[in-house]
């Protein structure tokens, strides 16, 4: 118990918490001069990798609350010993959402119910960068070559501020066994974002990935057509380039892989059977209520993630696997979306 006290005592010095700090500081300045970063938002960036790197205090902290719940417990303060309870609960909440959820992966199957005859894995939002390294993009890939599918589609959003050297961020793509066909997102096209795209496509080019943006590819029965990210105006330059050339295949077997679900609230309802998408996240932090609210407003279709059958066609929605804006997952697990075409 006086060990307790003693290392309770250590954890109160307020020395600790800021040296914590400045260290989380300093690192995030030395990653901050090797990014790819928003012109005129570095200072954003340096914040948000303060936070990445801040994070880490939450496990002392959780561990001062844990010897302070075992002293309360022990002297009998009931009261402050629940308090003990509530803030080691929120903590553990944050070091979940932090340290465990983004880094797992799960696979989950879909039948969407086409004539294509083929089965792809569907990813999006990798958003390599500052919150998603090296290892993630290991543990993706790993994951994708284990799969008995015909091609992988990616969905956008390959960055968020990554480092200068893409080739060096992205290196574990170039083990990918599948074919890739992809598009770019909104943070690849600079909505918001560094001016990346050509360099990116060019990079991630070299590796193997094949960019559909206004073309149209074979995909088993069906024909794959890929459209650019709504936010950049893209799609309206990719349509005028499809409408250039005559459909392979009538609409019940053409599919639309983009970045935002809302693109195909725009799109002919006799454009395609079904179009695939990612940009929501899921929410990436899943909130009882807030975060169906939060999304129904930022997506005209209220799109979260999983199947939607609108009145003419349909729309696959993938979570992604990475994180943006907060280094942050709650309730939505990265997932490879394994679908029945």
């Amino acid at each position: 118990m006086r060990g307790a006290v003693r290392s309770l005592r250590g954890l109160n010095d307020w020395r600790l918490w800021v040296g914590g700090v400045v260290t989380a500081v300093a690192l995030a300045m030395i990653e901050a001069n090797d990014l790819w970063a928003t012109p005129g938002r570095q200072s954003f960036a340096i914040v948000k990798l303060t936070i990445y790197w801040g994070l880490w205090l939450l496990w002392p902290l959780a561990l001062l609350f844990l010897l302070g719940l075992v002293s309360h417990l022990v002297r009998g303060r009931l009261l402050r010993a629940v308090w003990a309870m509530i803030a080691l609960a929120v903590i553990g909440t944050l070091l979940w959402a932090r340290f465990i959820e983004p880094n797992r992966l799960e696979v989950r199957e879909t039948s969407v119910g086409t004539a294509c005859r083929v089965r792809v894995a569907l990813v999006g939002d990798l958003h390599a960068g500052l919150f998603v390294r090296s290892a993630q993009l290991e543990q993706l890939v790993a994951a994708l070559n284990a799969l008995d599918v015909d091609a992988v589609l990616v969905a956008g959003d390959w960055t968020y501020e990554p480092k200068k050297d893409l080739r060096a961020t992205f290196a574990p793509l170039a083990t990918l066994r599948h074919r890739t066909y992809a598009v770019l997102g909104n943070h690849d096209e600079q909505h918001p974002g560094p001016p990346l795209q050509q360099a990116l496509r060019t990079t991630l080019q070299s590796m193997g990935v094949q960019f559909v943006e206004g073309q149209r590819v074979t995909l088993g029965q069906c024909e794959l057509i890929g459209l650019g990210d709504l936010w950049a105006g893209s799609t309206v330059r990719d349509l005028e380039l499809l409408g250039k050339s005559r459909p392979s295949k009538p609409a019940s077997q053409r599919v639309v892989l983009t970045h935002n679900p809302d693109t195909a609230l725009d799109l002919d309802p006799s454009f395609a059977a079904v179009t695939l998408a990612a940009h929501t996240h899921g929410g990436q932090i899943d909130l009882p209520v807030l975060t169906d609210r939060v999304l129904a407003k930022l997506t005209r279709g209220g799109f979260k993630q999983g199947l939607y059958p609108l009145p003419s066609t349909k729309v696959f929605v993938t979570p992604g696997t990475g994180t943006s804006h907060l280094p942050l997952r709650l309730r939505v697990t990265p997932t490879i979306d394994v679908l029945a075409l």
